[in-house]
């Protein structure tokens, strides 16, 4: 029984890194494509545009935990207004 628990706990710790790194990841793979599109935003604008909006989807995939709790948060209310 106490074996389950420590597998558990070291799992999610290990879960949490990974997350903190995924995240990190997102980060930094935005902030490349924020500053490509910036440099390529003279010569060849529509690609500069593309890789804007894929940095943006980068950086607003740095939140997702967040967004999801918001959203879950949003969604459970919803319910529990036409519940009642």
């Amino acid at each position: 029984m106490k074996m389950g628990l420590k597998r558990n706990k070291k799992t999610t710790t290990v879960k949490r890194l990974s997350d903190y790194i995924m995240s990190f990841a997102f980060l930094y793979s935005s902030l490349i494509c924020f500053t490509e599109a910036a440099s390529k935003w003279d010569e060849h604008r529509v690609l500069a545009v593309i890789i804007f909006i894929c940095g943006l989807l980068s950086f607003i995939a740095v939140f997702r935990w967040k967004i999801s709790y918001l959203y879950n948060n949003f969604k459970n209310k919803k319910y529990d207004a036409k519940k009642n």
